[in-house]
Parts: structure tokens; sequence; C-alpha cells
């Protein structure tokens, strides 16, 4: 399909494409030859420039080694040289200005061991106070530099060096010495260097030999040596000053020595070594130099600088301008192609317009009707031609009436100079006289000076009118079947718009009609629902497919409820996608139920895995496991028995009784409890057996036709519990012995207390009547001190006989445990309690109030009237002095128990001793009448029937007592006269 739309374009624009492409490949052609010829030029020039700078490093080497030859000279010339000569020397050459990069001349001198110490001490007499040979390990020849100008800080450094020392220098010095002539080092440190912008090294040796002889032989030439010329230099300082800007588009690398390595670099103008680069520059050279018996490498690599010039810009000047005026001459050819095919259109467009066409002058007058103009209205062009369009086709009404030309729309577009007037329906007339409806569009048209004219612009409606109304009807009966449907119903258009809402719709989110069109649907999905519906929706319209999600839309109450929403495509009539029909169905009832099932069924299966109990499931078809929960796996030693019958999964059981019940239960359908059955089992799944009890269940699970499809075995092991109600029964019967005999002991004491207290009444009796007697005998003989002892010894028998009726109350209380439990009323009781304190209460000027939400109670009636008795006397007995008691009663329920409150603002006491108020015979306040045992009655009492009381209590202000009654409430009304 892409080739044959490409090949229809090539045919269409064949001229144009041609002369793109003949005036493009004639670009390509100079631009091809003129970037030959500049990069021809180019490497030339860069060849050029290498050879320069390869000569001017050569050429200045040379000057340096005239230099040492003169140097020489000066040797040869005189018998003797200072230093003052030798520096006069040096400033006279002025090296600096006219030879910049050389670090200096000097003279290194050749020291026999035995003139070591002379030597040393002429050199520190011309002050230089620390000259020594360095280094000063003992051999059998020292040098050592003497002279070195200039004698600045750096050059200092190098006096009393020996150069022979080093392998490196003394390989050169031997070569100058073995050949007279001057020898090149290789690649070292000098000793000028202080670590701070170091740079590599090289020196140039020339030889001196004694008496100025010029030995023929290389054995005299090694005698008669006598010391060397020499020049040191820094390589970069040196190669800097022979190139100094003039080689600034060049990348230089020096190497010493024939090797390439990077351990051999002399020098490079830049960090980056190109020689070593992955990818070589386009114009490079490598040159080879050699000075003093010692060859340097110098690699020349061209900068970008190097190729930028006009000559070498001109080739990408010419291509593009070429490209661009072939480009032009193929959009000129384009146009003027497009212009004629598109006139060749708008004349066939307008042949072939399925639309009447009509052109009127500013008269009203036809001057053109296309082909489909003529077939619509039945007349020629020449039957319309200089004729009136408004009396050839619009002159008369559907009902008959003629149509004036002033009302005419079309004739009123000309006359008012509207440019354009939208679409309207009129009915025109046919040749025939028949009428048909159109729909007509004028278009004003004013071409410079000429007047106005109007293209008409005819479609027959005939057909679409009839469908209308077709359309309007089947609307009718669509929006009515949608506002009774049970469901509901929204109409998007391609644009994801709502085009119309049932009324379902409105009554579930309360919206009104137009705000439900358009985007008013995304105003009651869920904002967290409406990403992933989104999701679906695009792909659904880029589909033209239908979808179904469900999601969360807010009711008009504000609670989210969930809906099913299917969207369904829409068609039109010609097949083209007109958006979806949506339908959205409430399922909360349903996704409630669901939720519920599945919790359900989450708590099953934790309850089937988590159960404190054996349970396994079996197939009744092949009497197959098929679950076994943990603890009925770890029974059998955690073996697989999932998928394995019964007498694979436990040989053991064979003809041991389990098997065979689970049989019957196929067999009956019946149910087998089994209580406390033994089976020996393999629990560690190692053969051996072991003897346990289990409290069996097998249930079987019928099918739809009431047959076993399944049988549920769930069982207990009861082992301990066999084996520790064996035991309890031995240890219930020691228990029950030592009851007995505490029971014996108990009513031995209570008899005791019983028999004491009555026994010791009457001796009591006596001593009271005797004391009464003396009182009367001796009536007006006593002095005070004796009534005093008389009054003492009546109290201390008042005390002996409460003491006694206590012990009494405490062996009543013992014994009425199980006192018979009557339905009571609180108020009754309380009632009762009043009339025997009333005369404190009405002493004390008491405020008694009452609330007793719970009004009765099942309890011992002298029981619950010796707690009411003691709580409430109490309560007037530790009033303040000064301030009138004020007591509060109130009854409530707390969880299963009803309580009984009691409080008071009475003295109060400290805390830490609440419960100490409990204590048999222990009394906190003494300046009232009392024995300390009534609390301890009360506790005995409620604790005895399963109860408990709680006390509240801060000094000065007050007490509360609480007290729980383990019983629930009696609701029905007390009888008076059970009371």
């Amino acid at each position: 399909m892409k080739l044959s739309k490409l090949v229809a374009f090539v045919r269409e624009y064949l001229i144009a494409i041609s002369s793109f492409l003949l005036i493009f490949l004639l670009t390509l052609f100079i631009y091809s030859e003129t970037k030959k010829k500049a990069l021809e030029r180019n490497e030339k020039l860069f060849e050029l420039k290498a050879v320069q700078a390869t000569q001017a490093l050569e050429l200045r080497m040379r000057d340096y080694t005239q230099i040492l030859v003169g140097a020489k000279a000066l040797f040869v010339a005189s018998d003797t040289i200072t230093r003052e000569d030798w520096a006069q020397y040096y400033r006279t050459l002025k090296l600096e200005e006219n030879y910049p990069g050389i670090q200096g001349v000097g003279y290194t001198h050749f020291v026999k061991p035995e003139e070591l110490p002379a030597h040393i001490s002429r050199f520190r007499k011309e002050g230089f106070k620390d000259y020594a040979i360095r280094p000063d390990n003992p051999r059998s020849t020292y040098t050592s530099i003497i002279y070195l100008e200039p004698l600045d800080k750096r050059n200092r450094r190098a006096i009393g060096y020996d150069m022979f020392s080093d392998s490196t220098r003394r390989s050169a010095m031997q070569m100058a010495r073995d050949t007279r002539k001057p020898a090149l080092s290789g690649k070292v440190r000098l000793v000028q260097e202080t670590g701070v912008d170091e740079q590599a090294g090289f020196l140039i040796y020339l030889p001196i030999y004694e008496d100025n002889a010029e030995p023929e032989s290389i054995k005299e030439r090694q005698r008669l040596i006598k010391g060397y010329v020499y020049s040191p230099f820094r390589a970069e300082d040196l190669m800097l000053a022979v190139w100094g800007s003039n080689y600034r588009d060049l990348d230089i690398e020096v190497y010493d020595g024939t090797g390439l390595g990077k351990e051999d670099l002399l020098f490079n103008t830049d960090s980056v070594l190109h020689y070593h680069a992955a990818k070589k520059p386009e114009l490079d050279m490598l040159s080879t130099l050699s000075i003093g018996n010692q060859t340097w490498r110098v690699y020349f690599s061209a900068k970008p600088s190097f190729a930028r010039s006009a000559d070498t810009e001109l080739p990408y000047f010419i291509l593009l301008g070429g490209t661009i005026i072939s480009l032009l001459m193929f959009f000129i050819i384009w146009s003027l192609i497009n212009t004629r095919r598109s006139n060749s259109l708008k004349q066939t467009i307008t042949d072939n317009a399925t639309a009447a066409l009509f052109i009127i002058d500013a008269d009203g007058i036809c001057t053109f009707m296309n082909p489909a103009a003529e077939e619509m209205t039945g007349f020629d062009f020449s039957e319309m031609q200089n004729k009136s369009l408004h009396k050839m086709v619009h002159h008369t009404r559907p009902d008959g009436t003629p149509y004036p030309a002033s009302d005419c729309p079309l004739l009123s577009a000309l006359r008012n100079g509207v440019k354009s007037k939208g679409v309207y329906e009129e009915v025109f007339v046919r040749k025939d006289g028949s009428f048909f409806d159109v729909s007509c569009a004028v278009h004003l048209i004013k071409d410079g000076s000429r007047e106005a004219y109007a293209i008409i612009e005819v479609q027959d409606i005939t057909e679409e009118k009839r469908a209308q109304q077709a359309i309007i009807e089947s609307e009718a009966r669509f929006r009515t079947m949608a506002d009774n449907a049970p469901v509901i119903i929204t109409i998007l258009d391609i644009w994801k718009q709502s085009v119309y809402v049932n009324k379902q719709w409105l009554d579930f989110s309360g919206q009104n009609f137009e705000d439900s069109i358009n985007f008013g649907w995304q105003q009651i999905i869920h904002p967290q629902d409406m990403p992933g519906f989104d999701e679906q929706y695009n792909s659904a319209l880029a589909s033209e497919s239908d979808f179904s999600i469900e999601v969360r839309m807010r009711r008009h109450d504000g609670q989210y409820r969930w809906m099913v929403v299917t969207c369904t495509p829409r068609v039109g009539t010609n097949g083209d996608f007109l958006g979806h029909i949506s339908s959205a169905i409430d399922i909360t009832d349903i996704k409630e139920a669901d939720r519920k099932v599945k919790q359900n069924a989450e708590l099953l299966q934790k309850l089937f895995l988590e159960v404190p109990a054996l349970v396994g499931l079996v197939r009744a078809s092949d009497q197959q496991y098929l679950l076994a929960n943990p603890l009925y796996r770890k029974l059998f030693g955690n073996r697989l028995l999932v998928g394995k019958t019964l007498r694979e999964a436990h040989p053991e059981l064979e003809y041991r009784g389990v098997l065979e019940e689970i049989k019957k239960v196929f067999g009956t359908s019946s149910p087998y409890v089994g209580k406390e059955v033994s089976l020996m089992v393999d629990n560690h799944n190692n053969g051996s057996l072991t003897q346990g009890y289990f409290n069996i269940v097998i249930q079987p699970l019928m099918d739809a036709k009431g047959k076993p499809e399944a049988v549920l075995i769930f069982a207990v092991e009861v082992t301990e519990l066999v084996k520790a109600r064996t035991k309890l029964v031995s240890t219930n019967e020691e228990l029950s012995l030592k009851n007995m005999e505490l029971l014996r002991t108990n009513n031995d004491l209570d008899n005791f207390v019983y028999t004491a207290s009555h026994d010791l009444k009457s001796p009591i009796a006596n001593m009271e009547g005797l004391s009464n007697l003396l009182r009367d005998i001796l009536e007006g003989k006593l002095e005070g001190e004796d009534k005093q002892l008389l009054d003492m010894l009546a109290d201390a028998i008042d005390k002996l006989k409460r003491t006694i009726a206590d012990l009494a109350e405490i062996t009543k209380v013992q014994k009425g445990l199980h006192a018979k439990v009557e339905p009571l009323e609180f108020e009754h009781i309380l009632q009762d309690v009043m009339l025997d304190i009333d005369s404190l209460a009405k002493e004390s000027n008491a405020n008694v109030q009452v609330d007793f939400q719970v009004k009765n109670l099942l309890y011992a009636r002298k029981n619950l009237r010796s707690i009411i008795y003691n709580l409430v006397s109490n309560a007037l007995k530790y009033r303040k002095p000064d301030q009138a008691p004020e007591v509060h009663i109130s009854t409530y329920m707390e969880d299963d128990y009803v309580v009984l409150r009691v409080q008071d603002n009475g003295l109060g006491i400290k805390k830490g001793q609440e419960q100490k108020l409990f204590n048999m015979f222990k009394r906190l306040h003494n300046h009232v009448e009392g024995t300390g045992i009534g609390l301890y009655i009360v506790k005995r009492i409620i604790e005895n029937n399963g109860g408990r009381i709680e006390l509240e209590s801060e000094l000065g202000q007050g007490t509360t007592f609480r007290v729980y009654f383990k019983q629930v409430p009696v609701e029905e009304a007390v009888k008076p006269e059970q009371v």
C-alpha cells in the first residue's frame, strides 16, 4: 500500500522531483571535488608544518651543541679556568636572550679517589662550605659538577653531583668520551627539580681530555679523559621556547628513544596522548630525529582548528546552497502542479457534486447551475439561464399562495450584503410543479469592482425530513422504554459526553437533566475508581468495543453504592461509531453477600487450619484423603496423606477398628461418635507405635441424592486428659480424706467458739451482778477513786460481753454460708436498718439520700441487713464533729454485678490503710465505741457469696464503699407479704 502511494506521488510530481535531483546531484559533485581539493591542501600544509617543526628543533639542538664546542674551546685556549672566567663566558653568550630554553652551561670534572680530600677542601675554601660529591658511597671514579651558570637557586642544587653515578647519564658520558663527539642522554630527572612543576629532562655532553689532547684510540680517550662541558635541559621549557606560538594548531608529542611508550614521553602539548588514543586523528605524522647519538621520535597530529579555514568550509557552503536551490526549485514546480490540479479538481467537484449549486448575480438572475441542480429541478441550464432563480423554483408556497420576491431569503442576502447566510430550510418547486424540501446555504462573493454575486448550495432533504420524523417517534418510544426500565441508562458520544440519561439516573444521582448531561457522570463516580474506569473506557473508545466494570457511584443521599456498568457500542444507520450506551445495576447487596461468603470461607479455612483438633476429609468413592489439617498430619509424623487411601496412609491401623468404623459410616450414612477411643499411632513416622486416646466423630457429608459423598473425621486427642483423670481419681481420694479431716476440725473449732461464748456468759453475768450488788451496798460510802474503779470494772465487763457476742456472730456467719436466699428490696432493708439507728441519725442530724437504680436482689435477708447496717451506721458514727453527715446510698449494674454504693463526708482514713480496716478487731478511730469486728463480718459475708468489697477514702474528705453482689438483679416486684 505504501509502495503504490509512493509510485503515484513520483508519477504525479515527476518534473519537480527530476529538477530537484538534477540540481542536487550537480551540487553533490561540486561539493565532492571541492572537498577533495581542500583535504589535499590540508594534508600538504600539515606535512610542511610538521617538517618545519622538526627542523626547528634539530637546528636549535645543533646551536646548543655549538655552544658547548665554544665552551670546550675556552678550556683549550686557557691553562686554567676559574669560576669567574666561566661566569663571564656565560654572560657574554647571552643565552636567555638568544637561545631560550637551555637550563644552563656547566663543567663536570673527573676526580680520582686519592684526589678527593684535596678537591673537596679547595672548593670549600672558595665559599661552598657544604660542598661534597654526591652520592658519597666509595667508588673507583668520581665526577663532580664544579661550574654551572647561571648559578641560581635551582642550579646550585646540582653543584657537587656525580653524574657518572647515574646509569643514564653515565651511558651518554661514556659515548661522548669514546667518540670525542657530543652525546645526548636519555630521559632523566634533573637534580635541579624542586618538586614543583616538574618536567622531564636530558643533557648534552662534550668531552675534554688532559693536555687538550685529541686521542685517537678508545683506550687513550678513556685514560686521558679530564671532564665534560655539558648543558642540562628541561624538556617542556626547551620545546615551548623552540616552537613558541607558531604551531598552536598542532598537537606535538616527543618520545625519547625509538620506543613510543608512555614512559618514554619527553613532551606533549596537552594532557591527551593522541598517539595512544583509540581513534587516531585524520591528519598525523611520525618523524625521527637523531641528535648526539640519541634518537627522538616526534609525533604530530592536527587539532580541529587546523582544518578550519575558508577553503575547508567552502564545500559545505556549496552543499548547503545547492541543496536550498534544489529544494526551492522542487517546491516551485510542486506548487505550480498543485495549482493546476486544484483548478481541475474544482471543476470536477462542481460537475460531480451531489448538492445542487446555483450562481446568481446581484439581480437574482441565474448565471450557473451544475448537473445536480438540473437533475433536482428538472430544468436545463438553457431554460434557467438569464432568468430569475426565485421565479423559476421559489415562486409558490406549499399551500399554493404566491411567494413574493421581497420575502425571499435568497435575494435578501444579496440586498443586505451578508457574506454568508447559515443553512436554512425552504420548499422549492420542480419543473413538473411538485414541491420538495431543501436546505439552502447562501455565500455572498465580492470580486473587486465587480458587482456582488452569490453561490447557493441546495440539498434535497425530503428523505431526511421523513427520517427525522421517524427518529423523533423512535426517540419518544425509546425514552418511554428507558424511563420505565429497572436500570440506570446513559447515552454517551465519542467524546465521553452524556447526551441522554433516563429517569432512574436522575432519581439515583439527585441531579437535574442539565447537570447530568455532558460530563455530569464524572461527578458521581468514586475518585479512587475513576482512573481504572477511564483506562477501560479509553481502550473501548479506541477499539470501538464494549466493556464492563464495577465501580462505586454516589447516590443522592451521599452514600456510595457498588454498580456494575456495562457499555455497549452505539452505531449510526451507516455503521459509523457514535459512542456507547451505558447501563448500570446496583450490586451493593450482592457485593456484601459475596464479601460475607468470602469471609465465611476464609473463616472456615482458618478454622480448619487453626482449630485445636484433628480434622480430615475422606472421599467416599475411593476412600482417598481430600484434606488433612496440620494437627492431623502431625499426629501421623507429618507424612503425606492427601491423595492416598486410608489403608495406604495408615497401614498400622489395619484391622484396629477405626477404619472399619469409617467403612460403616460410608455404608450406613450414620455418624459415628467414639469417646476416649484407644489407638496405636505412628506419630514419628518411624514404625514405632504409641498408644493414644481420642474423642472421635465421623460425620458423613451427603450429596444431592442423599448418599454419602465424603466423611469428615473430627478428633480431639484426650490422652493427657485420660492420664490426668486416672491420676486425679487417686488424688481426689486423698483430698476427700483431707477434706473430711478439715471439716471435723472446723466443726470442732466452731463448737469450741460457740461453747466458749455460751459458757462464759454465765460467769460474766455473775460478775456483772456482783459488781452491781457491791455498788448498791457501798452506795454513799465510796470515795471518788473507789467509784472510778467500779466504773472501770463495769466498762470492762461490757467490752467482754460485746467481744463474746462478736465471736458468736462470726460463728453464725460461718454457719450461714448456705443460708436461704430470697428476693429482697433494698429500700425495705434500709428502712428496717434506719429504725434501729434512728436515735443516732437524729442525734447527728444526718441527711441520707437514696438512689436505687437496681431495686431488688436475691440474697440472704440477715446477711444483706448486716452489710447495710454496718456501712450506714459507720457512716454516722465516724462523722466530722463540726459537720452534719451526708450519706448517699445507691445501687446500679456493672457487668454481671449488682453494686451497692455507700458514700459519706466523714473523717476518712489515710492512704495505705484501706485493707487494715477489714482486719478483725482493727479500729482506726478510737473516739467512738466499737470492737472492730463489723467490717470484718461484712467482708466475710460478701466474699462467701462470690462478691467483693472495694473502698475509696481520703482523710478529712470522706469514704466510699462499693459492694459487688455476684447476682443478676431481680426484675419482678417483691410482694410485701414475701418481705
